[in-house]
């Protein structure tokens, strides 16, 4: 292979070169035309000899006469050549000037002879023209025919970027007579490789850093759909991605500073359609004798996902917005950008709002509809440019945010989202209040597909909601450190409230004295369509772990108030209660309150038709839980102790809190035993309460013999399996008209 061909491949490739037939033979033809341009470069070299010979032989320019039919052929070479050619004797002087010369330079060949050439070409005396000056002077010393790049003065008065080819003269006896020189205007397309990357198919740029003019192939051009023939580097820069601007900056400029081998850059650069395109750039710059970079050249490749064409079309039919697959697609190409490029980071924003149900019930789907557009329009202005928003479908919204320098960024987003979101909507003649629900995932190397990110920023939502809604939850994760199963049964769980899976189950609370039922007590099951009906043992506590225990609390109170109504109007003898518990992540929701209210009100209950259940474990949450247990009790809810005996509470804790009831574990009564696993404490507890005034209600109780022994010791109330299992609203109902008691 050629020398110069050899040494400019691995300068600029590497290694690579070697791998590809296709290249191999692309390389092969330059190879070819190397060759010839040596050969030419020879057969120049000995023309300009027979010139500079006949230029000292005939001194002035005009004189013909008696020079051989050779001769003066390559005198009409030498005037007529398209490029400026001129020839100096061994002290610089011009000896002979072009007509090209002459309109290059704007300098008459009548007043170029006998000039000392570097003075000649570069005049006056600023810094620039001195370093010309010393390089030209460098060329014209050397032995060897070599070429460089140089601003050089034109008759325009602008200068313009010139390739200098200085070839050294000899006589035949070979002693030194002077040199050579073509110059000639640098045209991007003499230049053979990068007539050879257009051919390929991907962008070719040549930027002139001395005049500041950036050409670009037509390939480029269409790359980014622009046309125009501008020379302005804004043409480039001005479209690249604000995200990826300052890297990309910084590789142009090490590389300008001789601090990288090769510029190498992948970016995104906006196409005239509105999109981005992803970029790969690749050149090298020419250097003068000193190591300054005079011009820069190179290649750049389209390497966006070919499926973003077709991506681009998938829109969501309301809002125009890209929808679900499309946005996979985009998170998907993130991601790998991300593996490609060390320090990148994106994230998704999972966008849900919140009772987003009652709009279309209250007011129609036609003003759902009209909502959903109006909230897209201010998500819009929420974004930095680059970032994209998508509608999946339903109420939900997500956003691909680039270019995530810190975590932090997400939470900015998310606060512009709920304040934008906070101000009314005018819609269907109605001003409509709304909020959301949104959940942050910050991209990681562990993510390989796009839709895990998503599913773990949908994930992060649902905690958003759970907590209340109307606020925003990064994803944690520690998660993914869980069992399996654990993380399969948080999804199945998250789907349950949309799938209505739940169920509420009722177990009797029975006055121990007469037999009769006084209380149900609300008991949440869950309908899993694979497992069947699992108890609340097995998932209330992942529930309260992860925030989902609030909208099943919501639920359950709401429909059990629904379904008590309907058990009372069945028939229910005398008072009866409802019986609902509270965890502490419930106990302490700001909206506590007002549901409470709105379900009374909505079935008609009175405040002590309420019993509220809570923990030994929830009544020692400090100051907070006793604020809010004092606000139940203002309001005439009753409140019970659950679960006495199994944890650090004291009977003290009933007169602090001013507790109605306690509820005896069933530990102490489980196992079938005529008086329960400890009676002694059963009697002191019972007798502790009643001199307190204090009722008492005993759980887990199986026989007949456990409650005539509560009876013994003037137990009020109890329930357990001896009286009935937990059972559905029809069951409650049939339990509450049968005739006598237990």
């Amino acid at each position: 292979m050629h020398r110069r061909l050899r040494r400019q491949l691995d300068e600029s490739l590497g290694q690579q070169h070697d791998s590809s037939p296709h290249l191999q033979k692309l390389f092969r033809k330059i190879e070819k035309e190397y060759r010839r341009a040596d050969d030419d470069r020879a057969s120049l070299q000995r023309a300009l000899g027979l010139l500079s010979d006949l230029a000292r032989r005939q001194p002035e320019a005009g004189t013909r006469r008696g020079t051989s039919p050779k001769g003066r052929a390559v005198l009409r070479l030498f005037d007529q050549a398209p490029f400026a050619a001129l020839l100096c004797d061994v002290d610089r002087k011009v000896t002979a000037w072009n007509g090209a010369a002459e309109r290059l330079f704007g300098v008459a060949s009548s007043e170029a002879i006998g000039r000392e050439l570097s003075m000649l070409v570069f005049p006056d005396t600023d810094a620039d023209r001195a370093e010309a000056r010393t390089e030209l002077r460098e060329l014209l010393e050397s032995t060897e025919t070599l070429q460089s790049l140089r601003m050089t003065p034109a008759r325009t008065g602008a200068p313009r970027m010139c390739e200098w080819t200085v070839v050294p003269l000899r006589d035949r006896k070979g002693r030194e007579v002077g040199n050579a020189a073509m110059v000639q205007e640098a045209d991007p397309l003499r230049d053979r490789y990068a007539i050879a990357w257009q051919a390929a198919g991907d962008g070719v740029w040549d930027w002139d850093l001395g005049g500041d003019r950036l050409w670009l192939s037509e390939s480029w051009r269409a790359i980014v759909g622009a046309g125009g023939e501008g020379e302005a580097p804004a043409q480039w820069i001005d479209r690249v991605h604000p995200g990826d601007r300052d890297a990309l900056d910084a590789a142009i400029r090490v590389h300008l500073e001789g601090e990288s081998v090769r510029f190498e850059s992948e970016h995104r650069l906006r196409h005239e359609d509105g999109s981005w395109r992803w970029v790969l750039a690749r050149g090298q710059a020419s250097r003068d004798a000193t190591g300054k970079a005079v011009r820069f050249s190179g290649s750049m490749m389209d390497v966006t996902d070919p499926k973003a064409g077709a991506s681009r079309v998938l829109r969501d039919a309301l809002t125009q917005l890209p929808n679900r697959t499309h946005f996979l697609e985009l998170v998907e190409r993130s991601l790998a950008h991300g593996r490609r490029r060390d320090g990148y980071r994106s994230a998704v924003l999972f966008v849900d709002l919140d009772r987003f149900k009652s709009v279309n019930e209250g007011l129609g789907q036609a003003a759902g509809d009209e909502l959903l557009v109006k909230i897209g329009e201010r998500l819009q202005t929420c974004l930095r440019e680059g970032d994209v928003l998508a509608r999946p479908g339903g109420d939900e919204f997500t956003v691909l945010l680039d270019d995530v320098k810190e975590a932090g960024e997400t939470e900015l987003v998310a606060d512009r989202i709920h304040q934008a979101i906070g101000q009314p909507f005018e819609v269907a003649g109605h001003q409509i209040f709304a909020t959301a629900s949104i959940g942050i995932a910050l991209s990681a190397p562990a993510y390989t597909r796009a839709e895990d990110l998503v599913l773990d920023a949908d994930t992060a939502m649902y905690r958003a909601k759970a907590q209340g809604g109307a606020r925003s939850a990064a994803f944690d994760a520690a998660l993914r450190e869980r069992a399996p199963q654990l993380v399969e049964l948080e999804a199945d769980l998250r789907r349950a409230l949309a799938r209505e899976e739940f169920r509420v189950h009722y177990l009797p609370i029975v006055d121990v004295a007469t037999g009769r039922i006084q209380g149900l007590e609300a008991l949440i099951r869950w309908a899993h369509p694979k497992l069947g009906l699992v108890s609340p043992d097995q998932f209330m506590p992942l529930a309260e772990e992860t925030g989902l225990i609030v909208p099943i609390g919501r639920w359950l109170l709401a429909q059990a108030g629904r379904e008590f109504q309907g058990c009372r109007r069945g028939g229910a003898a005398g008072e009866l209660t409802l019986n609902v518990n509270l965890s502490t992540r419930q106990l302490q929701h700001p909206g506590l309150l007002a549901q409470i209210d709105g379900v009374l009100a909505e079935h008609g209950l009175d405040p002590q038709d309420l019993v509220v259940e809570l923990t030994e474990k929830t009544l020692q949450h400090g100051d907070g839980a006793a604020a809010r247990i004092g606000e139940l009790r203002d309001r005439g809810v009753q409140l019970y102790m659950d679960d006495f005996g199994t944890g650090s509470c004291s009977l003290s804790s009933l007169f602090r809190f001013r507790l109605d009831s306690l509820k005896i574990d069933r530990s102490l009564f489980t196992g079938g035993s005529p008086r329960g696993q400890a009676p002694d404490l059963v009697r002191t507890i019972v007798a502790a309460a009643r001199e307190s005034g204090t009722h008492v209600v005993a759980e887990g109780v199986e026989t007949a013999d456990q409650l005539g022994f509560l009876r013994e010791v003037g137990c009020g109330s109890a329930q357990g399996f001896y009286f009935s299992p937990p059972v559905d609203g029809a069951g409650a109902r049939t339990l509450l008209a049968r005739v006598g008691g237990w």
